[in-house]
């Protein structure tokens, strides 16, 4: 599979909401990248809301959007991401909202937030039709309290 960009950071209109998605490079390699970093942080600045997903909420703290905000991240980072100070990690929260800023701990957690914020965009009406039109209504197996 291959992921070809339709624009280039330097050639896109403004964006009402800008998305950074997690992984391994959003934690470990792009953090250390002012071209992304930069451009994370002018983007940010004139969006209406900035989100991250997952890891994602490393590169905001990275580029300044999350910088002395709550956050949410992966479950596996919180501490690390603490531990680079000017952030307040909210442990066991799926999505947190401070603001224009919108994080959310891992993928299934992301499309919670994500359903979020289009009730807040779009209304809650708008946000459920969503929800049923992805099918997501979650039912994981294999609870705790269920016989296997």
């Amino acid at each position: 599979m291959h992921v070809v960009p339709d624009r280039t950071l330097g050639d896109h209109p403004p964006l009402d909401v800008l998305l950074v998605p997690g992984g391994r490079g959003a934690r470990e390699i792009e953090p250390r990248n002012p071209a992304i970093t930069g451009w994370i942080a002018e983007t940010a600045a004139q969006a209406s809301w900035v989100v991250g997903v997952c890891t994602g909420a490393f590169l905001l703290h990275a580029a300044g959007p999350a910088r002395g905000r709550r956050v949410a991240t992966h479950r596996d980072y919180e501490d690390a991401l603490e531990a680079r100070g000017d952030v307040t990690v909210v442990r066991d929260a799926r999505y947190v909202v401070d603001g224009d800023l919108l994080t959310t701990q891992g993928v299934s957690a992301g499309i919670d937030g994500a359903l979020w914020l289009v009730g807040r965009l779009h209304g809650r009406e708008h946000a459920r039709a969503v929800r049923r039109e992805i099918q997501y209504d979650p039912a994981p197996p294999y609870l705790a309290d269920e016989p296997l």
